[in-house]
């Protein structure tokens, strides 16, 4: 069979804004759906994140599709989905999401007062395309959260741990998600913690996402008290390789 070839080509995207850019945004939030989700339905569970000094950005994946109707009348549903597990190479979506999402970021920034903090959101398998775009180490950000996390079990997410900078990450797992160590987020959080990386768990209930959820928007310089009262436990390692 003759080799495959990669062709870069440029794509267009479509993405949503939870307030708008300017002077008066504080903090911004890049906030990356799930497989079989659509940005809309992403936007909804985001609502109770809205504020006048927060930006929420929520790009869309670039592979869209429809999604079958559960039962009739209904319509087929939008979706979208950033890598495609099982496809025997992940390299093309790597490379154009992190391309995208560098792309939408600048954008973006460029219209925000500058430094203004940078919190990423990534939710089911957008946890990790947000670790992938990251690891790539040209959108600056404060915070990385990974909300119900699903890493497809063709991606290395230990190497892709290794390129992170020294920023604070938070493992959110649902109660419901919670029967095997892995959707616990437990295992998760020990691959980050192996590459020195400062982890925080917490276990919410199912629903939409709130700021409760998702802990403090800060994890101070050598906090390692535990917090199991209000269902996190952050972990700091000694040292960084």
């Amino acid at each position: 069979m003759p080799p495959v070839h990669l062709f870069s080509t440029s794509r267009t995207a479509r993405y949503m804004l939870l307030g708008e850019p300017g002077p008066a945004i504080q903090t911004v939030w890049f906030c990356l759906h799930d497989a079989d989700q659509s940005v809309e339905d992403l936007a909804e569970q985001l609502r109770a994140l809205e504020a006048p000094d927060r930006l929420l950005v929520l790009p869309e994946a670039l592979s869209r599709y429809a999604l079958a109707p559960t039962s009739p009348p209904q319509l087929a549903r939008p979706a979208a989905a950033w890598l495609v597990p099982g496809s025997g190479d992940l390299l093309p979506d790597l490379l154009d999401l992190t391309a995208y999402l560098d792309e939408l970021a600048a954008s973006v920034l460029s219209q925000c007062p500058p430094q203004v903090p940078v919190t990423v959101l990534g939710c089911g398998q957008g946890a990790a395309a947000a670790c992938r775009w990251l690891a790539g180490n040209r959108t600056e950000y404060q915070r990385l959260v990974l909300y119900a996390a699903v890493f497809p079990p063709d991606f290395d997410r230990r190497a892709t741990f290794v390129g992170l900078p020294e920023r604070p990450v938070t493992v959110v797992a649902t109660t419901v998600d919670t029967l095997t160590p892995e959707a616990s987020g437990q295992g998760l959080v020990q691959d980050l913690l192996d590459v020195g990386l400062t982890a925080t768990l917490r276990h919410v209930t199912p629903g939409a996402v709130t700021l409760a959820a998702l802990g403090p928007m800060e994890v101070p310089a050598g906090a390692a008290e535990s917090t199991a009262a209000s269902g996190a436990s952050p972990v700091r390692p000694e040292h960084r390789p």
